[in-house]
């Protein structure tokens, strides 16, 4: 019997990428987090697993842009960039070599695309303003909620992760999982703008034993997990624990 192929990790994409002369270890980390942020695919156990939309996006940019969507046409234009930067090329003669292929891919896809809809997740939630169910949607910045009867309804509310620990400044609210206008996570009191308490790393529900700040965990992509001090001026600050799965 055959088993089908393990689907890719971090770590096994990343290899893939630079075994085929695609992207540059500074353009890595970046790639992996465009594909999860706009829903092309979701991380179950630490593998990356396809959604709807990403298969759809894949199969349709294959059929109309195959010119482009391939692994060669990417290295290629990879080596172009490295020529560039070398004085051995230049961007005008590149970027019309890309849009003397681009430009007819772009009209037929134009004309013959078909358009598709992706109907949105039940959120179980019912909208405020016009009583329609509040569907799931992915935006630029990820995952959001938002009215099922748009475009007459308009209404759409951020997706908040409550993490039940008490706020370390204000004592009243409890800190929650958001995102930056630039969709980077970070971590903030329920009670805002009343309290500006705010943590770019995962807070734990634990104190620091030499000064009694909250301490946070840092996520490493080799090794384990460590906890730290949030506090920049405690010793703790620089001196990780490893965090023990039970």
């Amino acid at each position: 019997f055959t088993q089908p192929a393990a689907r890719y990790t971090d770590g096994s994409l990343m290899k893939t990428l630079e075994e085929m002369g695609i992207g540059r270890p500074s353009t890595y980390a970046p790639i992996m987090d465009t594909i999860q942020n706009r829903n092309y695919v979701e991380k179950k156990d630490k593998q990356f697993v396809p959604t709807e939309l990403g298969v759809i996006i894949v199969d349709l940019l294959k059929k109309y842009f195959a010119q482009i969507i391939n692994v060669g046409f990417t290295a290629h234009m990879e080596e172009e960039l490295d020529a560039i930067e070398q004085g051995k090329d230049t961007y005008r003669h590149v970027l019309q070599e890309f849009y003397d292929v681009f430009k007819p891919e772009m009209d037929e896809a134009e004309e013959k695309m078909e358009k598709v809809t992706i109907s949105g997740q039940d959120s179980g939630q019912v909208c405020e303003l016009c009583g329609a169910p509040m569907v799931y949607k992915f935006g630029r910045f990820g995952k959001f909620l938002a009215c099922s009867n748009f475009p007459e309804c308009r209404n759409t509310k951020a997706i908040v992760e409550d993490l039940g620990i008490t706020c370390p400044k204000c004592g009243k609210g409890t800190l929650i999982k958001r995102k930056s206008k630039r969709g980077r996570v970070f971590y903030g009191c329920s009670q805002y703008p009343e309290c500006d308490f705010v943590l770019w790393n995962q807070p734990v529900d634990k104190k620091c034993p030499l000064c009694g700040s909250i301490m946070i965990v840092k996520h490493y992509k080799k090794g384990p997990d460590k906890i730290f001090c949030s506090n920049a001026e405690c010793e703790n600050h620089k001196k990780g624990e490893v965090v023990h799965e039970e």
